[in-house]
């Protein structure tokens, strides 16, 4: 493992123990019903400048920590005994699967300590659709509020899951750009500028004809409505694009 690796991994989880203080000092001492593991956990705290910062920084801290491997390997050589033994193609889907898994779980652990530390400043209170208005969980700003309300710790999981699969996504995503470039800051700010072409264009429209990932991954937000299509149009135009730049990138390659 690099030290950049282990440096990105320690920034998001300062963020998620960051955020467990602040909900102590927002929520925590008073104990409301409404203020629960459920509600307030990073992905769900809509009130908490930390739940943005997580989601912002999460494709640069992918990209930064595994990301780069083949700017490495080209100059370090480092898949060469690989190469040498194995067919190329069957030795860069090992790469990308490996680190993939890497980020996903890069990104899933800060999200899973953050969850496991408010059951120690928070009640542990089931939501109740009786509490529906002070809680804010409505139709639009979730992906599924029956889920939520009948198994609220899977549905926390599922975003959890969610964001853990966004990150290997854009792992895949800056692996594909770092095979244009001997320039480790280009592949790295890839997804993380991808990201803020997203947002701004969604905002530039009226209907949701994408949605940014860092939009559907938080558990409610107040400004938009989820709809199933876009978040899917989303996910196609990242893999399609991670597929078209990864087949030129190793046409490139090999023709050099």
């Amino acid at each position: 493992m690099r030290l950049q690796l282990y440096i990105v991994f320690t920034i998001l989880i300062i963020i998620a123990v960051l955020h467990l203080f602040d909900a102590y000092q927002t929520y925590g001492i008073n104990k409301l019903l409404e203020n629960t593991p459920y509600t307030q956990s990073l992905l769900f705290d809509g009130y908490s400048g930390f739940q943005t910062v997580f989601l912002l920084m999460m494709p640069l801290a992918v990209s930064i920590g595994v990301s780069d491997i083949f700017i490495q390997d080209r100059k370090q050589h480092l898949l060469h005994h690989a190469y040498m033994y194995h067919e190329n193609k069957s030795v860069d889907i090992q790469v990308i699967l490996y680190s993939s898994i890497v980020a996903l779980l890069l990104v899933i652990i800060p999200l899973l300590i953050n969850f496991v530390g408010e059951f120690l400043i928070l009640p542990d209170i089931l939501p109740e659709r009786m509490t529906i208005n002070p809680i804010g969980i409505f139709s639009w700003n979730t992906l599924s509020v029956h889920l939520y309300y009948t198994m609220p710790l899977l549905y926390i999981l599922l975003y959890i899951s969610l964001t853990g699969i966004w990150g290997a996504i854009m792992n895949v995503f800056a692996i594909t750009l770092s095979l244009y470039t001997n320039k480790r800051i280009l592949a790295m700010i890839g997804p993380f500028i991808f990201q803020i072409l997203l947002i701004i264009l969604s905002n530039l429209t009226y209907e949701p004809f994408i949605v940014p990932p860092i939009y559907f991954l938080m558990g409610r937000t107040e400004f938009m409505y989820f709809e199933v299509l876009p978040i899917l149009l989303t996910l196609g135009l990242f893999i399609g694009l991670s597929i078209y730049f990864y087949v030129r990138g190793m046409y490139k390659n090999e023709l050099n």
